[in-house]
């Protein structure tokens, strides 16, 4: 199914930027999957947990995900506010995420420290989570500022905002050894380097 087709299953409209964006560019080629192939055992608590919500248009409203009922992946849960196809706004950050990035990125810009080689794909992909909607785990290259290399592999799912508000993501993030130690950099850069991908599918197909 394309993500044109699933989407009129959702009346919510597509801001300009974003209809352009999705217009522009394909999503990512990825793996495709019915569940987590990525990540430790976070990634299944997540979507299990996402799962069993009551959805609407195939995803769950913001209201009913209670990140109580997730307390041991808080530390390592985001929140993301999919504001428009340049702005995604990183609503929640996660106390171990916080420190591992040296500060707290909340109310931040989430494409601001994308890699600018895959900036505006990431939002592409992002807002096919969310459009489609499906759940996507991306395993990715950081660099930290205190000059830590290290790969990340992390899981998305989508949420409905509140009422006359923008869609969401909410995402865990699982750590991986350090790779190497660079100097140290003003800010963090994601997905210098993206190593495996997975599209899954959550009733409304996946990108071929």
């Amino acid at each position: 199914m394309t993500w044109e087709a699933a989407r009129t299953m959702d009346a919510a409209p597509l801001l300009p930027d974003v209809a352009a964006l999705m217009a522009e560019r394909a999503p990512s080629p990825g793996r495709r999957a019915t569940g987590p192939l990525l990540g430790s055992n976070t990634h299944c608590d997540l979507f299990n947990y996402w799962s069993s919500l009551p959805k609407q248009g195939g995803m769950p409203k913001s209201s009913d995900f209670n990140p109580m009922e997730m307390r041991h992946l808080l530390p390592e849960m985001a929140m993301l506010s999919m504001n428009g196809a340049n702005e995604i706004i990183q609503r929640l950050v996660g106390t171990g995420l916080a420190e591992r990035l040296s500060y707290d990125a909340t109310g931040t810009n989430l494409l601001d420290y994308i890699d600018r080689s895959y900036r505006r794909q990431c939002s592409r992909d992002m807002h096919e989570v969310v459009h489609r909607p499906c759940g996507w785990q991306v395993r990715y290259l950081t660099e930290y500022v205190t000059g830590r290399v290290a790969f990340v592999q992390s899981i998305y799912l989508p949420l409905h905002g509140p009422d006359g508000q923008r869609r969401r993501i909410v995402s865990v993030h699982d750590r991986e050894e350090a790779l190497e130690y660079r100097a140290p950099c003003e800010k963090p850069v994601f997905a210098s380097e993206i190593t495996d991908m997975v599209w899954i599918d959550i009733g409304f197909g996946v990108p071929n």
